[in-house]
Order: structure tokens, then C-alpha cells, then sequence
């Protein structure tokens, strides 16, 4: 069974790839939390699923760039084809947890009725190494639950219709586990709004991926490898 197949038939798959294409990500990482990236690149801070979990959103054009070709130029660019055969990317954050993860209930990222299962796909990796007591992904497929353990080098994608919940869980003190998503969604036009207004309800407007290459800023080069 190929990725595709299984995502369409399990609303799941898993992908690999060279973590390398992670660096400049993490430099791009430390640059935001140290307050000084270089002034093409923004990320605004948007409320997670519970009160310790924040995701940062890349909101300008060359710092949504730089999780556009994290994404293409690795094996990862198979979920553009694998969601819908032909998606793009709609928006991409830092999925950051400063202290515990309490109780979730399971839930699906886009349960709106106009939006059919295939057409959407979260993808998640975790950026540094998740360690106990941090937590990593309950799964729930029909009446079946899983864990999913999040490595580096490995990336979950899942529909929209899938369902799944953070662990409970732990916190180090004074750490963070903090994960890369990729928000992908169909070019198909008929879905196009509703999608887009989820997206929109979740975090700060931001323009599309440009071509440009981050320049450095004041901490060093936001790309490379």
C-alpha cells in the first residue's frame, strides 16, 4: 500500500526524511524566541488547545518561504501529492508546550460539513527531540487508538476528519517541546473559502510564500544547511 493509498483509506500516513532540511527551521526558531529575527521575517503568537501550548505562526512572506522549502526540498513534498494529488501549503507554524499537557478530549481539525474528507492534511515533526515527560499524539481510528511517538527525521500527515489529541503529560522546567506544522489544503476552488476561514479562525492574516530568499538578521542566516 502506497502513502497516498493509506491516507485516503486511513486518513493517516507517515512520511521520512533527512533531518538536515530542519536546520535552518531551528535557526529560524531560536532567532524568534531570542527577539531577533531580521525584518522580513514575523510570526505572530496565537492561542494553542490548552493554556500551555502557543503556535507561532509565520506571518510575512519570507518567513512562510522558509517552511515552504523545509517542505520541497525534502521527501516531505510528497504530502502536497498525497493530499488531494495536487495541494499547497496554507499556512505553517512552531507548535511550542511551556508546562503540562492536561486532558483533551479527541477532535478533528476540520469537522465543518462542506469540507470532505482528502481535500485537507495537518503534518507534524517534532523540531528537537521530545523527551519524557513530554507528551507525543493519541490517534483514534474508528474504535481502534494509537499512539503516535514523535522522532526526528519522521512526520505524521492527517486529514482533516482524523482524530487525535495531545498526551497527557509532563513538563521539564524551563523546557519546551515544540513541534513544525504545515497546514496543506486542495487547490480544488469549491472548497477553497470554507478551508481558508478555518485557517483564518486559527491564526493572524499572512500573505503567500514568496520567492525570495531570507536575507541574515541579527543573530545569523535564517536558511541554509
Amino acid at each position: 500500500m502506497t502513502r497516498a493509498q493509506h491516507f485516503q483509506e486511513h486518513l493517516y500516513t507517515e512520511l521520512t526524511f533527512k533531518a538536515r532540511h530542519l536546520s535552518p527551521l531551528r535557526r529560524l526558531y531560536r532567532q524568534m524566541r531570542a527577539g531577533c529575527l531580521g525584518e522580513r521575517f514575523a510570526f505572530e503568537a496565537s492561542p494553542g488547545l490548552h493554556a500551555n501550548m502557543t503556535w507561532h505562526y509565520a506571518t510575512s512572506p519570507a518567513a512562510l518561504a522558509a517552511f515552504q522549502r523545509c517542505l520541497t526540498e525534502s521527501n516531505l513534498a510528497e504530502s502536497l501529492s498525497i493530499v488531494d494529488g495536487d495541494s499547497r501549503l496554507l499556512a505553517a507554524c512552531f507548535v511550542v508546550v511551556q508546562g503540562e499537557t492536561p486532558g483533551q478530549d479527541f477532535h478533528v481539525d476540520y469537522g465543518q460539513r462542506e469540507i470532505p474528507a482528502g481535500v485537507t492534511g495537518t503534518m507534524l515533526t517534532p523540531l528537537i527531540e521530545v523527551q519524557a515527560p513530554f507528551g507525543h499524539l493519541d490517534c483514534r481510528e474508528g474504535l481502534r487508538e494509537f499512539e503516535y511517538r514523535y522522532r526526528i527525521g519522521e512526520a505524521i500527515l492527517f486529514d482533516g476528519k482524523f482524530e487525535h489529541r495531545p498526551q497527557v503529560a509532563g513538563s521539564p522546567a524551563g523546557a519546551a517541546r515544540v513541534l513544525v506544522s504545515w497546514s496543506i489544503a486542495t487547490e480544488d476552488e469549491r472548497y477553497r473559502f470554507a478551508i481558508q476561514r478555518v485557517i483564518d479562525s486559527q491564526r493572524p492574516a499572512v500573505s503567500s510564500p514568496g520567492t525570495d530568499s531570507p536575507r541574515e538578521g541579527t543573530c545569523g542566516p535564517t536558511h541554509g544547511g
